[in-house]
């Protein structure tokens, strides 16, 4: 159940601005963001199982984050954490789109949704068995299980009464995301952005704040557990290897 919230070209001097919870099996391995070999350069973390991630940045100006959706589960699939880093070497959003077109058709995929963004496009994509696509907004946008902004979902729902101001600057948004990765549910059938079950819940948190001007002052913020109880740590020197902007 990953929940990603993004701030597109609402911030000053940052283009995007996302925080991502992964909600995942505890014992599914992981390791956390670093410079991925080829090219274009990529900055993601591994799941070490399958060998993909579930949010990227690249050096062509592109993040990609993943959402499961509920359904099939083909042993069989192609890694969707595969598809995420294959999306996020795609020369631009509209690039991304055209390679998901013909990825769907030419390999087999359990069902997912694709956040995929710049600093000139940001859209929303959903495996059902058939791609659909929609474009997001300036401003909050949140990606759930359910699909890109989907109103009718509490998760979308509780994220916009949490950020129903959008922060004025980068530190005032990384701030505010914390806060809404490290929230749990308020009582019985209420939802949360930090989930524990049994062998489940959340296992990461990545925030990440992309500067239109210098990528020196770029961000990368990772909590290698629930950030409820697992403090971020600073990968400001493995972000500022992205050559961004583009």
């Amino acid at each position: 159940m990953c929940t990603l919230i993004g701030l597109w070209r609402s911030v000053p001097g940052y283009d995007l601005v996302v925080g991502m919870n992964r909600d995942e099996a505890s014992s599914r391995p992981s390791d956390p963001p670093f410079v991925w070999d080829g090219t274009p350069v990529v900055v993601a973390p591994r799941d070490r199982q399958a060998g993909g991630t579930w949010i990227g940045a690249s050096g062509t100006g592109l993040v990609a984050a993943l959402s499961n959706r509920r359904g099939r589960t083909s042993k069989t699939a192609r890694s969707r954490g595969q598809l995420v880093l294959d999306a996020v070497r795609q020369s631009g959003v509209a690039g991304a789109d055209v390679f998901l077109q013909r990825e769907v058709h030419e390999h087999e995929y359990n069902l997912w949704n694709l956040f995929v963004a710049s600093r000139k496009d940001l859209r929303f994509f959903r495996f059902d068995g058939e791609l659909s696509m929609t474009r997001g907004h300036e401003g909050l946008n949140v990606l759930t299980n359910e699909g890109g902004n989907v109103t009718t979902d509490p998760k979308v729902q509780l994220v916009q009464g949490i950020l129903a101001k959008v922060p004025a600057d980068r530190d005032e948004a990384m701030k505010a995301l914390q806060g809404a990765l490290r929230t749990h549910a308020s009582g019985s059938g209420q939802v949360g952005l930090c989930v524990h079950g049994s062998g489940y819940g959340t296992v990461s948190s990545t925030i990440l704040a992309l500067s239109n001007a210098d990528p020196g002052g770029s961000v990368l913020l990772y909590a290698d557990g629930s950030p409820c109880a697992t403090p971020y740590r600073d990968y400001h020197e493995v972000v500022r290897r992205l050559p961004w902007p583009v």
